[in-house]
This record gives C-alpha cells, sequence and structure tokens, in this order.
C-alpha cells in the first residue's frame, strides 16, 4: 500500500474509533498525520540526518569528521552539545525552521550534487540532565529521515537508548544506522564482541539495523557512514520511508490497544442470536399473558354470543358494555371508561397489553426487562469490540430500552386485538334461538294439554304430537349445538392465542429489525471499517 493511501486510512481509523483508543496512542497517530502534512509542505527532496546518542557518545565528533571540519564544538565537559546544530550544503531554512534548529552552518564541502539534498542535525544528549535537552532530541529524532544513533562501546547496552528509543523503531529499518564509536579505545577482540552481542539486542528488541564501528579520532568507519548517506541523498525517498515507518508503527500501536481493550479485526456484520433476542423481549414485554388473556377474550364473547340461551352470562365475567363482540369492541368499551380489564402479571412481572387495556405504554417492570433483555444481547453481540466501544453501544442500547418497550407493548396491544367475530358466531346463535324457541313451544304445547285434559277438554293428537316432537327436538338441538359451539369455542381460542403470538413475535422481529439490528449493524461495520484500515496501515510502503 503507497503512503498517501496510509496516511487516508489512518486518518479513516482515527475518525471512526479515535473516541474509543487510549489518549496517549490516539496522540501519537495525529501527530504522525500532522508531520505528515507539515512535511509535505516544505517538500521531501531534502534528507534530514539526525546524529543521536547519550552523554560521551561522540557525536559531535563523528560530526565533525564526515564533513571533514570542526563544526560541532567538542569539550569535555558534559553536555558538549547545548543546542542542536544544523549542517547542509545549502541553506536549508525552511527545513531547520520546522525542526526547531536555530544554529546553521553551511559547508561547500556538501554542496556537490551527491549530498546536496542532505541536512545534519547534532542533537543535545538524550540523558542530559537538562530536561530541554532531551525534549529537542526527542522532537528532532521525530521528524527526521534517518537517525544515526551513536552509541559508546562502553555504554552501547545503555538502557535510555534501548528502552526509550530503539525498542519502538522495529519498523524504521532504513532509516536506521547504529555507529559504535570510539572503536580505537576497545582491545583487540572487543569491537567483534561488543558488535555481535549490540546485534544480538537489536534482534531481541525486533530492530533491523546496520551496525557501524567507527572512531571518529583514527577515521575507521567514516568513509562507510559517508558512502551510506551518500546512498540515502541520492535515493531521494528517505522522507518518505520515514513517513511509511511512523504509519506502521501507529499502525502498530492501534492494533495492540485494540487488542489490549479486549477487540479483534474481524467482520462482526453478521450478527447472530435475534431469535433469542426476540423470544426474550416478548417475554418482557407479556406475550404469552396477552395471547392468553386474548384467547380468554375470545372464549367469553363467543359464550355470550352461541350459548344456549337461557344460560348465558351465568357464571362468567361480563364482557365490557354487554358487547359480543371482536377484541376492538372490547378496546373500545374499555378506553370508553366503561370498564378495564386487570390482565395478569406475567413471569417476568410485566404487566401484558391486551383488548381491554386502556393504554398501551410499557410499565416500569416492562421497561426494566427489556433494558435487561437488551444488556444481554449486546454484550453477546459486541464481545469482539475493544472495551469502550462495547460500553458506549451498551449505553446505547439502554437508553433504547424504554422507546423499544413501549414499541412492543403497543405491537402486543395491537395483535390482541386483532380478531373479529366469526360468521359461525352469528349461526350457532340462530340455531340456539331456533332450538330454544321449538323447546319453548313444545312445552308450552304440552303444557296446555295438560291443563285442557284437566278440564275435561282433549287436545288432537296430532297437536300434542307436533308439541312433543317440539320439546325433544328443541332440546337435542340445543344440546348439539351447544357443543358443537364450545368445541368451536375452545379450537378459536386456541387458534386465536397461537396467532396472536405468531403475529406479535413477527412484528417484534421486524422492530428489532429495523430499530435495533440497524443500529448495532451501523456500529459493527463502523468497527470493521476502522479495523480494515489499521490493519492496511502495516503494509504501508514508500
Amino acid at each position: 500500500m503507497d503512503l498517501p493511501t496510509g496516511l487516508k486510512n489512518l486518518e479513516q481509523a482515527l475518525d471512526l474509533g479515535g473516541a474509543y483508543l487510549d489518549e496517549s496512542v490516539r496522540a501519537q497517530a495525529r501527530d504522525v498525520l500532522n508531520r505528515a502534512r507539515q512535511r509535505g509542505l516544505i517538500g521531501t527532496e531534502r534528507t534530514v540526518v539526525a546524529l543521536a546518542g547519550a552523554t560521551g557518545s561522540g557525536k559531535s565528533s563523528l560530526l565533525n569528521a564526515i564533513v571533514g571540519q570542526e563544526v560541532a564544538g567538542v569539550a569535555a565537559t558534559r553536555p558538549a552539545t547545548r543546542a542542536p546544530l544544523g549542517v547542509s550544503g545549502h541553506h536549508a531554512s525552511d527545513v531547520l525552521d520546522w525542526l526547531g534548529v536555530r544554529e546553521r552552518k553551511v559547508l561547500l564541502q556538501l554542496a556537490p550534487d551527491t549530498t546536496a539534498n542532505l541536512v545534519l542535525v547534532d542533537l543535545p544528549d538524550i540523558d542530559s540532565t537538562a530536561d530541554t535537552h532531551r525534549v529537542q532530541a526527542e522532537r528532532i529524532i521525530a521528524r527526521a529521515d534517518v537517525v544515526i544513533w551513536v552509541l559508546d562501546p562502553q555504554k552501547y547496552a545503555d538502557a535510555v537508548v534501548h528502552e526509550d528509543f530503539l525498542a519502538a523503531m522495529s519498523e524504521y529499518h532504513s532509516s536506521l544506522l547504529i555507529v559504535i564509536n570510539q572503536v580505537d579505545r576497545l582491545g583487540a577482540g572487543d569491537e567483534e564482541a561488543i558488535v555481535a552481542d549490540l546485534g544480538r539486542i537489536l534482534v531481541t528488541e525486533g530492530v533491523s539495523a546496520d551496525i557501524v564501528a567507527a572512531s571518529a579520532l583514527t577515521g575507521r568507519g567514516i568513509e562507510e557512514i559517508r558512502g551510506a548517506l551518500v546512498e540515502i541523498a541520492a535515493g531521494k525517498r528517505a522522507a518518505a520511508e520515514k513517513l511509511a515507518a511512523d504509519v506502521r508503527t501507529a499502525g502498530a500501536a492501534l492494533t495492540e490497544n485494540l487488542i489490549d481493550q479486549g477487540g479483534y479485526p474481524r467482520d462482526l456484520t453478521d450478527i447472530a442470536g435475534v431469535d433469542e433476542l426476540v423470544s426474550g423481549l416478548a417475554r418482557a414485554g407479556g406475550l404469552s399473558s396477552a395471547a392468553r388473556e386474548a384467547a380468554g377474550h375470545y372464549r367469553r364473547a363467543a359464550r355470550r354470543a352461541t350459548a344456549w340461551p337461557p344460560l348465558r352470562g351465568r357464571g362468567r365475567r361480563a364482557l365490557p358494555g354487554g358487547r359480543n363482540g371482536s377484541g376492538a369492541d372490547i378496546m373500545r368499551s374499555s378506553a370508553a371508561g366503561v370498564t378495564s380489564h386487570s390482565a395478569a402479571t406475567t413471569d417476568t412481572g410485566a404487566r401484558p397489553y391486551v383488548a381491554g387495556s386502556v393504554a398501551a405504554v410499557a410499565s416500569s417492570g416492562a421497561v426494566e426487562n427489556t433494558r435487561v433483555t437488551l444488556a444481554e444481547f449486546t454484550t453477546q453481540v459486541t464481545r469482539f469490540l475493544p472495551r469502550s466501544w462495547r460500553g458506549a453501544v451498551r449505553d446505547e442500547s439502554s437508553r433504547q430500552a424504554a422507546r423499544l418497550a413501549d414499541n412492543i407493548a403497543r405491537i402486543i396491544a395491537r395483535e390482541s386485538q386483532a380478531w373479529h367475530r366469526p360468521r359461525w358466531w352469528g349461526c350457532a346463535a340462530a340455531l340456539q334461538w331456533l332450538a330454544f324457541a321449538a323447546l319453548m313451544l313444545g312445552t308450552l304445547g304440552l303444557a296446555a294439554g295438560i291443563i285442557t285434559e284437566v278440564g275435561g277438554v282433549t287436545l288432537p293428537l296430532g297437536l300434542r304430537r307436533a308439541s312433543l316432537i317440539c320439546l325433544v327436538a328443541g332440546s337435542v338441538c340445543g344440546v348439539v349445538v351447544s357443543m358443537s359451539a364450545r368445541a368451536a369455542r375452545t379450537h378459536g381460542a386456541q387458534r386465536l392465542q397461537r396467532q396472536v403470538t405468531t403475529r406479535a413475535r413477527a412484528a417484534i422481529e421486524t422492530e428489532v429489525r429495523e430499530n435495533v439490528l440497524v443500529p448495532f449493524r451501523t456500529e459493527m461495520e463502523r468497527y470493521r471499517d476502522f479495523a480494515r484500515a489499521v490493519a492496511s496501515l502495516m503494509r504501508v510502503s514508500a
């Protein structure tokens, strides 16, 4: 991946997930973007080479040896370098201003084409007792294209150098040169052992860099360093390679921060557990009790419409307004203030919303149960997100609980009322009234026959037989119709209960997919894009 794309992806990663990153990691990434913009404004044609090291490493002496004359002061007292010094073959005010280097020297020796683009900077000691010296050194090291680390052979394993600087430069193999200076002070065989041990230390730190044994006093290794600088200057890619390494380092820090918070870079847009969420929300809203209550209303209304006329309403609770109609009729009667059914409490403590409820607004128990159900689902779905990101999604989910509970309450109320008076009720009622009329007619006929018989008047045989037939037929028909109606009522109530449950679950699932999963999926896609952008940073090159 090229550098411009890498910088774009780094900016995208910060835009998508910067709020969920540790402040230090976010600041590091922002600093990389700022350096890239600033370096782009002043150009990347020139190559900034910084000489860094601890007290007594001989940075200034090495710089003098490289350029062939004494440009940096050398003193027995420490620190010898109190302010950064810039040396170049041409004026480089814009670059040195950006670096914050005030002391500058222009040398004709560096003017030839091979080194004309070099800007050498001698840094203050990184372990100086003056805090400003370290701050200056750190700032320039971060902005330099190449860093030559100058090490004292007696302190080449200095913890300050390795732990504070080199260990963090694993991505800077093309922007790093290690020089063991003052090798003229070493005994026979020591140089080879020190170079080997330093190489081993760098490997354990994950750092890949050339190691040059040099002596500013004898000139040992100076030509090798000059050759490396000439090659770097000729390539004119050091600035881009350093920025690419900066982007990779920022990407590594983002990845480490992501993993430290329990996040994993994976595709999370496929959200599982929706069926369990719908079931949990249905329980929280009291759907099962609402469906049973709707079935109970159906049975009571059906009995009033189809039972044996003299027995209608006996032993049963009267319906609202004395109506025999549909769930909507019952709801209208209740809403008019005629009566209000007290629905049974569910196993979760939520009050179901069925035909007869005055208002479909979730109770506090339903809201709390919905919040708990959403929290469990959120925990499951966001388990691969970083902790801070996970917490933000969980907070947003909790804020949705009351609105979702009200929507589910309205769904359950609507579906509980969505039934109408079946046609068979009218047929059964007509048959019941016909049977009752026949029974009454037969009873009256037989009673009249008995009364007239006592008075000495005998009714015609045909009339007595007709009365008996009406009595028997009315009784039998009434029993048959009542039994059939009772079976039909039970079947209809059970079917209504299933329908209410099925329709309400489908509506709740639609609500979940449109108003719950969409925000979740949006956040998952946001995290996916963030994770992909972060992963791509490790592939950036100049």
